[in-house]
């Protein structure tokens, strides 16, 4: 599935630095941006992304017509993305709860466990970044206040460290089987994201810009769209 790997040891941002190869060119696809820490990590607008040594940070370069030629759809690989981490921490950590929030969160019991953020840099126009952050072996106990009372890691939660490129083989065959499915029209996202979505049945507030809206969450519908 990974054509390619890019490794530094430590990076500001693995989407950064893979959105730059992608301006770069040349590289052969999918590319694995991979690095052992990054410290500025991105998440949505503004959002930061706190990480430490032991944490799994990727990103993953391609060629957008790969994974679904209508670029229109390209939301709902946020989406896709989380359904095959939440799959791979069941299978690693059974005994814990793991759950998809909404659009690009997982998480282990209630606290967030992992961030994925999806971005297409302007040139060239064919390119997509995912981009992963697993708390994997970086314990909690070692973050920030605010961030210790919302996020878990797979070490915490199982009492044990794990093998982080065994984690991250688990990942990438997990999402290159959904980006597949995605890309055939295979997947139905509204049926797939009922196990695992915890906003089901929840009063949710959405700000986007200056509106506001609040309701009850009905699901994920199969654009990768939160019902509400």
């Amino acid at each position: 599935f990974v054509a390619q790997i890019a490794y530094r040891p430590e990076v500001p941002s693995t989407n950064d630095w893979a959105l730059e190869l992608a301006r770069e060119g040349g590289h052969r696809l999918p590319l694995l941006v991979l690095a052992s820490q990054q410290t500025q990590g991105r998440g949505r607008g503004t959002n930061r992304w706190w990480s430490a040594p032991g944490a799994l940070t990727f990103s993953l370069l391609l060629d957008s017509g790969s994974v679904q030629p209508d670029t229109r759809a390209l939301p709902q690989v946020s989406v896709v993305a989380a359904l095959a981490t939440c799959e791979t921490l069941a299978s690693v950590a059974p005994d814990q709860r793991v759950g998809l929030k909404w659009p690009n969160d997982v998480l282990l019991g209630r606290r967030k466990v992992c961030g994925i953020l999806v971005e297409s840099p302007a040139r060239p126009p064919d390119r997509l970044v995912i981009g992963i952050g697993i708390n994997v072996n970086n314990s909690c106990a070692e973050a920030p206040d605010d961030v210790r009372q919302r996020a878990a890691s797979l070490a915490d939660a199982t009492g044990r460290p794990w093998a982080l490129t065994d984690v991250l083989i688990r990942v990438l065959r997990a999402l290159e089987q959904q980006l597949a499915s995605l890309k055939a029209g295979r997947v139905r996202l509204s049926e797939a994201c009922r196990p695992w979505c915890v906003l089901t049945s929840r009063t949710v507030v959405i700000s986007a810009g200056s509106g506001r809206t609040e309701g009850i969450c009905a699901g994920i519908d199969d654009d990768g769209a939160l019902l509400v």
